[in-house]
């Protein structure tokens, strides 16, 4: 495999600037941030989405956060690459490795997040989630809303489902089941106080 077949570069890291030598620095945790990120975005995707804790009382998905996987092989590359630039290797296959794992993540990201979303839509139905239609901020792409009960999918303004979401979280955390009456009352509450 070329990767494993380092060879030295004519160009020394440490005949770079400084200036350069702290902008290379920079990107090297910038890119190892992102890793980081990738890798915690794939493991929150997993855990809180497409493995469902039914005992929860309202649910919030997003079908794209665990595809984000498939796009570790990016920063780790980088990441590979900045360390042979260190030690004086050269890193243009490393870099050619890193855009063909783009070519193949992208397309991949987007046809396991289409998927994603329809096993995390039938698993909750399946659990006896509610799709609710209110949104947490813009209708085109914010979270899906599932409720348990789906007496509790009430249309409410935009400006109190924020606090509305809140509320339920409350309830799954506590691990109370939330009632109907409860939740109108806190809607009526939470309108007064903002004047409507």
């Amino acid at each position: 495999m070329s990767l494993l077949k380092w060879e030295k570069s004519e160009e020394r890291f440490s005949d770079l600037k400084l200036k350069n030598k702290i902008i290379f620095f920079l990107a090297f945790i910038f890119f190892l941030g992102m890793g980081w990120g990738y890798i915690y975005g794939s493991y929150y995707g997993l855990v809180n989405h497409i493995l469902i804790d039914d005992s929860l009382f309202y649910i919030s998905e997003f079908g794209y956060a665990a595809p984000l996987i498939f796009f570790i092989p990016f920063p780790l590359f980088i990441i590979i690459a900045g360390i042979q630039k260190a030690l004086d290797y050269k890193n243009d296959k490393t870099s050619i490795l890193m855009l063909k794992s783009m070519c193949f993540a992208i397309p991949l990201y987007f046809i396991f997040s289409i998927i994603c979303s329809f096993y995390i839509e039938a698993n909750l139905k399946n659990h006896g989630y509610t799709y609710c239609s209110w949104y947490k901020y813009s209708p085109t792409r914010s979270p899906d809303v599932w409720l348990k009960n789906s007496e509790l999918c009430l249309k409410v303004h935009h400006y109190v489902v924020s606090d509305v979401e809140e509320w339920f979280e409350w309830h799954n955390e506590q691990g109370i089941e939330p009632q109907l009456d409860e939740l109108k009352a806190f809607i009526a509450k939470k309108n007064k106080e903002q004047g409507r």
